[in-house]
């Protein structure tokens, strides 16, 4: 289960120096992957459900989801989940936006972001000043540090080893079962 401190480990401390800490082989031995996503992204949806149920399976597999940040409207987005994130609640955010775009087919706007928030207990006006604090606008830096460092230009990208792997053709679930067992 993705906790907030893990959510934040991921994003906050340990991808700022990913080359240095060796992402796949942590001190404890075990492994990890990014999972680069987009809330605009439908196929970034369906990975993100197939994970709720792969992830509990393989608890000492870490998992650290990082938002694209390649455009202006990824920015938005990002912002919101990274949020959400600082106030406690990125994962429960995460699956809650998925959710009103792609089930309750929401627009994905700044309306349906603060509704979100709100539906999970996070004021509207403080959820809004987080969006555009500090903390956030360093978790967007980190983001876009990654996005160019592995020239990511389409989600969902995996990155295992410290290599990126995106292969439209292959589903990305069949890829983490072949690289860390089904």
């Amino acid at each position: 289960m993705m906790t907030r401190r893990t959510f934040l480990l991921g994003l906050a401390g340990g991808l700022t120096s990913l080359p240095l800490m060796g992402l796949a082989r942590e001190a404890a031995g075990g492994r990890s992957f990014l999972e680069v996503y987009s809330f605009g992204c439908p196929h970034c949806y369906q990975l993100s459900l197939q994970l709720r149920i792969w992830l509990p399976l393989h608890p000492a597999v870490r998992h650290y989801p990082v938002h694209i940040v390649a455009s202006a409207d990824d920015l938005k987005l990002a912002a919101a989940g990274y949020a959400a994130a600082v106030l406690g609640k990125g994962e429960a955010y995460r699956t809650a936006f998925f959710k009103a775009i792609y089930a309750d087919q929401q627009a994905a706007n700044e309306k349906t972001m603060v509704a979100v928030a709100d539906s999970l207990g996070l004021a509207p006006a403080r959820f809004v000043q987080t969006m555009q604090g500090a903390a956030v606008a360093e978790l967007l830096a980190r983001s876009e540090r990654i996005t160019r460092q592995f020239q990511i230009t389409g989600t969902p990208t995996l990155v295992i080893d410290l290599q990126r792997v995106r292969l439209p053709e292959r589903d990305p679930l069949e890829m983490l079962q072949e690289e860390f067992g089904a």
